[in-house]
């Protein structure tokens, strides 16, 4: 063997085994692709979200069964393989980006089953021999206001089946922002009866600059009005560290008519919705130049059963494309309803759109894909969960402040 054989051979051994991967090593998060780098709630999970290539972060824990590394950036953590990362040595000059560019925001939707007081729960599992879940206590609103604050680490949900009384008022909310802290707030829709669609955001991170509720007269198909909850439009502009605004975007709160066999219903609605979306561009309520919107809530259908609806994909509404955050293959996207006796994840039906013209939302994306928290179920099970929290799982996606383009 030559010498400068053997010389390679000691250069690529040491390269590989220099720097390895171990509980409080820098590193940075590498990936060929755009969409950037996987990482999860837990070792081993299937369920993930993305981070942006060339975020540096710390390892703080590793997996002793999946050898998964646990990584905290910017005031999150999650679990990422170690294909994924890479060291950066202490003596590095490889620079950290901007502080914005690792600066992120938690967006999503959460139905929260009957969030009202004096109301039992458990429909329509009950009616078939599954159990009936008593009012929440003080101790569910307080696990409900951790898992949105340390657990989703969320800055602004669109909240269904919440409990109101009118003029923008819900005594509901009002109680689980003595959970939250002072810097939360919520508006609530008035149209829905006892059951409203809500969006709570931290004032710390998002401002909110509009919000109303576009009001459609009862329209009814497949035997069901098409918004028994008229949709709630909010525009909002995120807020850096130091209060600055940067970035804006609108937000669709959206309920469709139980059943998931009501394809016309649902096609109807949002046909009807993109008709209206329209009309508030044109009569300037929403500015024609934004083009960062999400719809989301639960949708009452599910984009992988027999039953297809129209809207999937190139969701057009004069001018704002839209695209469902979820995979093409069903298998990938977790359900985030617990149905059926004995309780199980079982229906996909809630989901997050995003606009994907030139200038949308998709662009802001920390990752395409939205994340379904099956993880909130962990430890306690499904039964629990539903008792204490809700018979949905969140939906979520990160969103990167930065400063505005439109």
């Amino acid at each position: 063997m030559s010498k400068s054989f053997m010389l390679v051979c000691v250069v690529v051994l040491f390269a590989l085994t220099a720097h390895p991967q171990t509980i409080g090593d820098t590193v940075r998060l590498k990936s060929d692709s755009a969409q950037g780098v996987p990482v999860h709630a837990a070792p081993g999970d299937s369920s993930y979200v993305r981070w942006a290539g060339g975020t540096i972060g710390k390892v703080t824990d590793e997996d002793g069964a999946t050898h998964w590394l646990k990584v905290e950036a910017a005031g999150k953590d999650g679990w990422v393989t170690k294909r994924y990362l890479v060291v950066v040595a202490a003596d590095s000059d490889t620079p950290e980006p901007p502080e914005n560019e690792l600066l992120t925001y938690t967006v999503g939707c959460w139905n929260l089953e009957w969030f009202h007081f004096n109301h039992t729960r458990g429909f329509p599992e009950n009616t078939d021999g599954g159990p009936s879940y008593p009012e929440r206590q003080t101790a569910d609103y307080q696990r409900i206001a951790e898992i949105i604050t340390n657990r989703l680490a969320a800055r602004l949900l669109v909240l269904s089946e919440i409990g109101g009384q009118g003029n923008n008022k819900s005594a509901e909310m009002d109680r689980l922002l003595t959970h939250l802290g002072n810097t939360w707030t919520y508006s609530i829709g008035d149209s829905g009866a006892d059951q409203h669609i809500a969006m709570l955001y931290d004032t710390s991170a998002v401002r909110k600059d509009s919000i109303q509720e576009i009001a459609i007269a009862e329209d009814k198909e497949d035997g069901s009005d098409i918004f028994y909850r008229d949709p709630l439009v909010g525009r909002f502009t995120f807020l850096d560290r130091a209060q600055h605004p940067q970035n804006d975007f609108i937000v669709v709160g959206i309920h469709l008519a139980s059943g998931q066999d009501k394809v016309a219903n649902h096609n109807k609605a949002m046909s009807v919705l993109r008709t209206r979306l329209h009309a508030l561009v044109t009569a300037g309520t929403l500015p024609a130049a934004e083009k960062d919107i999400l719809i989301m809530g639960d949708m009452n259908a599910s984009r992988y059963d027999l039953s297809a609806e129209n809207f999937w994909t190139g969701y057009d509404s004069t001018g704002f494309k839209f695209a469902a955050l979820c995979p093409d293959d069903g298998s990938l996207y977790p359900p985030t309803r617990l149905a059926n006796v004995p309780l199980h994840p079982r229906s996909q039906i809630d989901y997050i759109f995003g606009s994907t013209v030139s200038g949308g939302i998709s662009t802001e994306l920390v990752q395409l894909l939205a994340q379904v928290h099956t993880e909130l179920t962990v430890p306690g099970g499904f039964d629990d969960f539903r008792h204490h929290v809700s018979d949905h799982l969140p939906v979520t996606v990160n969103i990167r402040v930065l400063s505005d383009d439109d």
